[in-house]
């Protein structure tokens, strides 16, 4: 395989991860819980 699809994959997977942080984070401070049901 190409070494460019991996560089790739590991930048979306990367930004995925910073996008899910930050959403947790936002949530947590509007509501007080991460999961609703578990505070």
């Amino acid at each position: 395989m190409n070494n460019n699809y991996w560089t790739i994959a590991e930048r979306t997977n990367g930004r995925l991860a910073m996008i899910g942080l930050f959403a947790l984070i936002i949530n947590y401070g509007f509501f007080g819980w991460i999961i609703p049901g578990i505070y």
